[in-house]
Parts: structure tokens; C-alpha cells; sequence
């Protein structure tokens, strides 16, 4: 009887984490992040005993992270250089350790539920926001795929992430979650109404549109499609060049704005002279800015760079990445995970940038994230704030294969357009590039594994946003309530028992 019931608890926590998996892309069936945590706080709001409690939320994370970023060791094995049983085993830690963020939200929500009893379970979301928070923080962050990415199809319902950034989406789906529960282990009619109407609002709720400004600027995205493999010989090599550059300058159309992605080639701008005269040729001959991602090594060591030239082939902007790839663009932790130093080997260990840098493009001024960075939503607000009117961002997603993380990736990025009213370019190695309206509306798209270009037009943008003012104020405040909800608690049972 006992094991009977530790299994179904287990399967609540195992059902969670699958309908999880599966409202984020792909296979991004969004509708199911309404109910995906039903299970899992069912069982929490159950009243089960500590172990329990963590048993269920464990299998939950652990289904979770492991079907969300079972990418990451096939990207270590393939192209960091590390054994299939290496890469498993790293990949397998990394899932491990993720998992703990699901058992310290049910750990707070258990502790809720006994203070508050059933109604603690309205305090899901604040406690789910803030867990999500602390992903983002600590050991340098890795915000891939919070729960509120599985909203971004609901049009209407996004544009609250111009004011609360992502979090505000995560905190809606566990609301309706939690209410959901608590209606049905409450039989409240209105819990439940209420739950269903804010499902509707954001099924119908429609977007209201600003007309897009007056400077518009053509661009022409260039999805080079180069393998990891590639061989950088010449006459490969020149080869290769000699056809980005026909692709990059072909037909009648001369768009302001041709942008590379970033590169997994050893392109070196200013120390190869014979490449920074082809990108100078492309410039001029397009008579419009060029933006392309290469390597500098001038300086303290490699960096991972954006360099825009601009009509007669001058460079006037270069931005040096500065959240670097844990494993990908350097080890952290060196002297602990010694085995992992093999992953640098194919691109080197970079140097961080230090600067959020500004570009100057015909009086407009533009912004690139390079790859990982467009994941945190606090460095490219960071840009808008400096001044950035259109965000251009450059990655090499050849590194997730065929995988869903390429579709993921873009997921996030259409959220950093809506956070900052920004168009956005991405351009993508082997995609999938795309034009992004400030509305999170993917405007033009190229399929993914082919060599093409995407021309269309983006608007400069110069309004800023309550979310790009002050960042993630919202998140921060879930924090501070339920920091200050358990301060008070304490107090007053004090206070009680002195009386």
C-alpha cells in the first residue's frame, strides 16, 4: 500500500514535469503550461511528508530539465570534444543539479501550505517567480525556458512583459495552475471562474498597435549555414567567402543593413588582412552598413565579436561579447571540473567584454547581442537603455543539431523584442533567422539547415518601456512579498503566544 502510494505521488511529479516539456517548443503545445502543474501541486497542497514532498518535486525537475536540455550533452560529445559516457555523465549533472530548484519551490510551498493552510497554495506563483529569479542569478545564470515562454503564443496576454518582463508570463500560468488546484480541492466555483477567464482573456485579447515609425530600414539577414566541421583551408575557404559575398550583395536590392551571424569560422577581422579586405569590398559594394561576427585576439586573450563597417568599408563599432558560454567559451571553475577543458578546444577560451556598446548606423543608433546573451533579459534592456533604437542579434545555433533548442532560442528572443519595443534582426548560422515586430510577431523566417537570405524591413525605435526603465522590478517584488508574508507570519505567532 505504501509503495502503491509513493508511486502515484512520484507520477504526479513525473506528469508535471512531461506536460512541461511539452508547452515549450517543441513541440510547443502551449496550451498545456494552463495545466501542467495541476499534478505536482495536487500532491504538495496533499499535506505528504517532507520526503515525499521532495520525492514528487525531484521527479518533476528531473523530467524537466532533462527533457528540455537533453541537447546539451549531444553538443558536448559532437562538438566539445568529450566521450558519449562523458558527455552523458556531465549532462546528466547538469540536470541533476537544475532539478533542485523545483524541490526548493515545493519546499516553500509546503511551508505555506502549513502556515496558511489550503489557501497557501495562492502563493504558487509569487514563490515560482522567485525560484525562477534565483535561476537567473546564480553561478553566473542560465534563464533557458521559464515557464512563461510556453504564453508567448497568446499575442495579447505577452505584451504585459513590456512592463514585467518575463516573469509577469510565469506568474500567470502558475496562478491559473494554483487555481485550479484550490478550486478543485476547495469545490470553489469562483476560483475556478476565474481561472478559466483569464484563459480566455488570453486566448481573445487582442494587441493594440502603435503605427510603426516613420524610418524604416531595409535589411538582408545572411543564414550562412556553415558546418562545425568545416575544414578552413584554402581554396575551401575562399571559396566559401567568395559565395557569402555574391548571397550578401545579389539581386537589384541594396537593403542599409547586411548582418552575418555570429561565426563558428576562425574569421579574424583586424588580423587578416585578406578577410577584412573582403568584408571591406562587401561594404562598399553594397553601399550600406555590414555587420559581421568574427574573432579578435587583440588585446588580453580571444574575443567573441560584432564588428559593423560602415558604406566605404570603415569599421566604426565593435562589441566584444560579455556573458560567455559556461563550457562552450570558458570553463568556469577550472580546477574542479578538469575534464571539461577539452570543450574549449575548437573555439578557444574567450575574454568577456566589458562595454555595452552602442553602434552608429546613418543618425540611428543599434545594439548586438551575440548568441547566449539574448537569453537574459536584463543585458539587453541594458542595451535599449543605452540608447539602442533596433536590436540585432547574431548566433551560431549549429551548435543544438536538429534539436529543439534552435526553436527555443528564437522563443526567447521574441519576449526580449516585446520586454523593449524593439524590432529585432537575428541572424542565425543555420538558423532559424528572423525579423521580430516590438509586438513578439515573427515577421519573416527561414527554415533551418540552408544556405539563403532574408530580406525585409525593421523600424528604429527610440520609446522606452516601463521593463526597460527598471528591469525586473516585478520579479524583485515577488520576493520582497513573500519575504515579508513570512516576516509577518513569525511576528504574529510571537506575538500570539506573549498574549
Amino acid at each position: 500500500m505504501q509503495d502503491s502510494s509513493n508511486f502515484k505521488i512520484s507520477a504526479c511529479g513525473i506528469a508535471s514535469g512531461i506536460l512541461l516539456v511539452l508547452s515549450l517548443p517543441k513541440p510547443d503545445l502551449y496550451p498545456l503550461a494552463w495545466i501542467a502543474l495541476v499534478p505536482w501541486l495536487y500532491v504538495v497542497a496533499s499535506g505528504p511528508d517532507l520526503r515525499r514532498t521532495v520525492a514528487c518535486a525531484y521527479a518533476a525537475g528531473l523530467v524537466f530539465f532533462g527533457g528540455t536540455f537533453y541537447w546539451i550533452s549531444e553538443t558536448m560529445a559532437i562538438y566539445g570534444g568529450l566521450s558519449i559516457p562523458l558527455a552523458i555523465g556531465v549532462g546528466s549533472l547538469f540536470v541533476i543539479v537544475f532539478a533542485l530548484y523545483f524541490v526548493l519551490f515545493a519546499l516553500g510551498l509546503r511551508f505555506a501550505i502549513k502556515r496558511f493552510g489550503t489557501r497557501g497554495l495562492l502563493l504558487a506563483a509569487p514563490l515560482w517567480v522567485s525560484v525562477e529569479l534565483l535561476r537567473s542569478i546564480l553561478f553566473s545564470g542560465f534563464p533557458w525556458m521559464l515557464s512563461g515562454y510556453a504564453l508567448v503564443p497568446y499575442t495579447g496576454i505577452l505584451q504585459m512583459a513590456a512592463w514585467t518582463g518575463i516573469y509577469g508570463l510565469s506568474f500567470v500560468a502558475v496562478a491559473v495552475n494554483s487555481l485550479i488546484v484550490y478550486g478543485l480541492m476547495r469545490r470553489s466555483k469562483t476560483s475556478l471562474g476565474v481561472a478559466a477567464a483569464v484563459i480566455l482573456t488570453a486566448r481573445f485579447l487582442p494587441v493594440m498597435v502603435q503605427k510603426p515609425s516613420t524610418d524604416p530600414i531595409a535589411v538582408r539577414l545572411v543564414q550562412t549555414n556553415i558546418s562545425l566541421d568545416q575544414p578552413w583551408k584554402q581554396p575551401d575557404s575562399e571559396q566559401l567567402l567568395d559565395e557569402l559575398g555574391n548571397l550578401s550583395t545579389s539581386d537589384a536590392i541594396r537593403p542599409k543593413l547586411v548582418v552575418w551571424p555570429e561565426t563558428p569560422a576562425p574569421f579574424y577581422l583586424n588580423e587578416d588582412a585578406g578577410f577584412r579586405a573582403r568584408m571591406q569590398g562587401i561594404a562598399r559594394k553594397l553601399g550600406g552598413y555590414f555587420l559581421v561576427g568574427y574573432i579578435d585576439a587583440v588585446g588580453e586573450g580571444p574575443s567573441n565579436s560584432a564588428g559593423l563597417l560602415d558604406p566605404k568599408g570603415d569599421q566604426v563599432s565593435r562589441y566584444d561579447k560579455m556573458h560567455l558560454v559556461p563550457f562552450g567559451e570558458y570553463v568556469p571553475f577550472k580546477r574542479l571540473l578538469f575534464f571539461a577543458e577539452s570543450l574549449t578546444r575548437q573555439v578557444g577560451e574567450f575574454v568577456p567584454g566589458t562595454e555595452y556598446t552602442i553602434a552608429p548606423l546613418d543618425g540611428h543608433r543599434i545594439s548586438t547581442a551575440i548568441c547566449y546573451e539574448s537569453i537574459f533579459p536584463d543585458l539587453v534592456r541594458r542595451f535599449v537603455k543605452h540608447g539602442s533604437e533596433l536590436l540585432v542579434v547574431i548566433t551560431n545555433d549549429g551548435w543544438f543539431g536538429e534539436s529543439s533548442a534552435p526553436y527555443q532560442h528564437l522563443r526567447m528572443g521574441v519576449v526580449r523584442s516585446v520586454e523593449n519595443r524593439r524590432y529585432m534582426v537575428r541572424t542565425a548560422n543555420t538558423g532559424i533567422s528572423a525579423i521580430i515586430d516590438p509586438y513578439g510577431r515573427i515577421e519573416a523566417s527561414t527554415p533551418i539547415g540552408i544556405r539563403t537570405i532574408l530580406d525585409g524591413t525593421a523600424h528604429f525605435r527610440s520609446d522606452r518601456t516601463f521593463y526597460t526603465e527598471y528591469g525586473d522590478v516585478f520579479a524583485y517584488a515577488n520576493v520582497i512579498f513573500i519575504a515579508g508574508l513570512l516576516v509577518w507570519r513569525q511576528h504574529a505567532r510571537r506575538t500570539h503566544r506573549t498574549i
